[in-house]
């Protein structure tokens, strides 16, 4: 069921349940009201009428009174209102009726509940298809004075009055049903809103979203249901993109891993079935381990990269000079054979991390510029302290970086100049890797580079712990950057 009909069906039922409780106790009131002032003119009427009769009788003697009849004496002071509904009556204590002014006669049991202290009282009862309020005292000389009064008329006017309130009720109870269904199909027009949003985002029309104006509990789970879409949006498409990213890995994977291969298999082949000589045979079977060391490579990058996105780092502390002197010291043989120089020039410091992993992110940014560079040119590797960690650079002269391309170097199997990088054995894996690591340390790190002006990486490791001094201006740091360019101790592969 619809909420407005709920809403409907619970309010109108209490609408009408108040309303009627509220004008029976109106009606109830009234009729009460009206009963008192009829009792209390029938009280205030025998009152009055026993007055009279105890005055008359004691302004008689006792010969006077008996001469005299007792009608001639109530009429010498009662007129009887010939429109009056009701009767007059005085009988002794037997029972005897002294005096009556019609025939009308109510049955009561007044008098049995008389008393000494309460010598007057009254009672409603029936007769003649009407109701009458009795009103019976006992005189000082020990006669009965009964007093009737019909009060048929206002229960006739309570009758009239309840129907009309039934009539009322009826209508109001239409009338105010309209109006709550109304108001109800109002409020809960926007929650349709909301649900005909939400059916729409379920079926894959994920730039739906609700405008509502209101401030209310609705309005703002709108701006949940928005926020959530938003969020959800974006979620899907990291999905989509990690999804694609996924994709382009697995088909360069598979291209990475067809290459080496197909040579493999071809100068297998070529030493199966033909008759080579000796140097034919050499270079067939060098070829083969070339490309069989490329696919090693390859799957040592790979493992790596699925280690270090799955293990918990224990980070201990580690000189960054001694660090970045090994990294020259593994990196020289590599170097020697380009003939390229390695100039290392760090600033004492303390590096909080993985030793071996960051082993392999220095390694592995060197070994970078090393494949993008040429022949007889320079890698400067620069660490410098800072007040909340240690920052450090590795810089190269080689071809640079379109800056359109930046963006993407830290992708899997992703390189600039494919030939280039499997000609210097490369798989695009490197970058991706380093990426990792820097995560897992919690660093930042930049590119910046230009075609034909080299690559700078810089990498800023933060130390909560304990900070090693205060970083130094940037024109001083530019300055000692230049001077360990040109006069930095120099290490060359050994």
């Amino acid at each position: 069921m619809r909420l407005s009909w709920k809403l409907f069906f619970i309010t109108t039922p209490i609408f009408v349940l108040f309303l009627t409780f509220f004008g029976t106790w109106i009606i109830q009131d009234s009729l009460q009201n009206s009963l008192d002032q009829e009792i209390e003119r029938c009280m205030l009427e025998n009152q009055t009428f026993q007055s009279s009769y105890e005055l008359t009788r004691n302004a008689l003697s006792g010969e006077q009174w008996e001469q005299l009849t007792i009608d001639k004496a109530v009429a010498s002071f009662y007129r009887r209102d010939v429109g009056r509904s009701g009767s007059m009556r005085i009988y002794d204590a037997r029972g005897e009726v002294l005096y009556q002014d019609n025939a009308l006669r109510v049955e009561h049991e007044i008098r049995e509940q008389l008393t000494e202290e309460q010598n007057v009282g009254y009672e409603i009862g029936q007769a003649q298809e009407q109701t009458f309020v009795v009103v019976l005292c006992r005189s000082s000389f020990g006669d009965y004075i009964e007093t009737t009064r019909s009060i048929s008329g206002v229960y006739e006017k309570w009758d009239e009055l309840y129907a009309r309130y039934r009539a009322g009720v009826l209508l109001l109870t239409v009338l105010a049903g309209g109006v709550i269904l109304g108001l109800s199909f109002f409020m809960t027009r926007n929650m349709q809103k909301l649900s005909r949003a939400t059916r729409q985002f379920a079926q894959g029309q994920y730039d739906v979203r609700v405008k509502i104006d209101s401030r209310d509990e609705i309005g703002r789970l709108a701006d949940d249901f928005n926020w959530m879409a938003d969020a959800m949006k974006r979620q899907m498409e990291q999905l989509q993109g990690d999804v694609h990213r996924q994709e382009e890995f697995t088909a360069a994977f598979a291209h990475e891993l067809k290459t080496p291969l197909t040579s493999i298999i071809g100068y297998a082949d070529t030493i199966r079935q033909m008759e080579l000589s000796k140097e034919e045979t050499d270079m067939c079977a060098d070829y083969i381990y070339r490309q069989g060391k490329r696919l090693q490579t390859l799957s040592y990058k790979l493992l790596e990269m699925t280690m270090a996105g799955k293990q918990e780092i224990v980070r201990r502390e580690i000189l960054a000079r001694e660090l970045l002197e090994e990294v020259a010291q593994v990196a020289g043989a590599a170097l020697q054979e380009k003939q390229i120089s390695l100039y290392v020039q760090a600033e004492e410091g303390m590096l909080f991390g993985d030793r071996d992993l960051l082993m392999s992110l220095f390694l592995n940014l060197v070994d970078n510029a090393r494949k993008a560079s040429e022949q007889g040119s320079s890698i400067w590797v620069t660490g410098q302290a800072q007040y909340d960690g240690y920052q450090i650079t590795v810089a190269d002269e080689g071809r640079g970086i379109a800056p359109e391309e930046l963006a993407r170097i830290t992708e899997a199997f992703y390189m600039v100049d494919k030939s280039r990088a499997r000609k210097e054995g490369g798989a695009g894996l490197g970058l991706a890797l380093c990426q990792k690591i820097v995560d897992l340390h919690q660093a930042v790190w930049r590119f910046e580079s230009e075609p034909g002006q080299g690559l700078r990486v810089t990498v800023l490791f933060y130390n909560p712990v304990r900070p090693a001094r205060r970083p130094v201006r940037l024109r001083e740091r530019e300055e000692r950057q230049r001077r360990g360019r040109t006069a930095g101790r120099r290490r060359e592969a050994v």
